[in-house]
């Protein structure tokens, strides 16, 4: 485990697993996140995971990362910011090109950054439905900070406010060309119960409907290069902790790929 400073200061966490060779940059929510992936896929390549800034201290406190960083102070998603602290972990992991990946709100982030980077060469997202379902995140995230206002706790409220602004800024966006222009490996991968009635989140995050989205969206992943993994019986949360059934596919896609 090490950590980076920033331009402005910031020290950001990450992790390398892995060799020498094709890189990939996995943003997680917590330390322990993805870390099992990360060993699954690491067999002749080097394998990044790093707390992006706006996670930081949010569900897990942190002694070794952190720093100035108000995100209500902000009235447009700071991607610049998100793009040079990524940036600053893959040079400090010693890589220049990589594919960025992530599940779930992290996949979102790793969705919107990609197409924002060139050394991001190719795309890795599971759980997440990358080319429809804005609005609905949107809400989401909308309708959590306004309760957690109404509910007189301003401090939680402000670690949604960047996720509505990436949605507003998302949703105005066409990624199409420059996803398709991406010539590293494309891969999105879901579990056929994400979001259905049977998933352990329906209660919290049953429109998302995240396998009936991507379901539907397949052609057109495909079109823009996408290899569509999916996960028989998985729900949201085995799409995540079911390392030993994922990552053996996602290793033979990234092979596939030349990855």
């Amino acid at each position: 485990m090490a950590s980076v400073e920033t331009a402005d200061g910031f020290r950001l966490w990450y992790e390398v697993v892995g060799e020498d060779g094709p890189a990939i940059v996995l943003p997680t929510r917590v330390r322990g996140e993805q870390g099992k992936l990360a060993a699954a896929l690491s067999s002749g390549r080097r394998v990044v995971r790093y707390k992006p800034r706006q996670v930081v201290g949010v569900l897990e406190p942190e002694d070794e990362a952190g720093g100035e960083f108000d995100p209500t102070s902000f009235t447009r998603f700071p991607a610049e910011t998100e793009i040079s602290d990524l940036h600053a972990v893959a040079d400090a992991a010693g890589i220049s090109e990589f594919v960025l990946g992530g599940y779930s709100g992290m996949g979102a982030l790793a969705g919107f950054l990609a197409p924002l980077t060139e050394r991001a060469v190719g795309l890795m997202v599971g759980g997440f439905p990358l080319l429809s379902g804005g609005e609905y995140w949107l809400g989401y995230v909308e309708g959590a900070r306004a309760g957690l206002l109404t509910a007189g706790m301003p401090e939680k409220a402000a670690e949604h406010w960047l996720g509505v602004l990436m949605y507003r800024e998302w949703l105005g966006r066409d990624d199409t060309e420059a996803l398709a222009k991406k010539p590293g490996p494309k891969i999105t991968w879901y579990g056929t119960g994400d979001g259905e009635p049977g998933c352990r989140m329906y209660d919290l995050v049953g429109g998302s409907a995240i396998a009936r989205r991507t379901r539907a969206d397949t052609a057109r992943l495909e079109e823009l290069g996408f290899t569509v993994l999916a996960f028989d019986g998985l729900d949201h949360i085995g799409g995540l902790a079911a390392t030993d059934v994922v990552g053996p596919r996602l290793d033979a896609a990234l092979s596939s790929a030349g990855w």
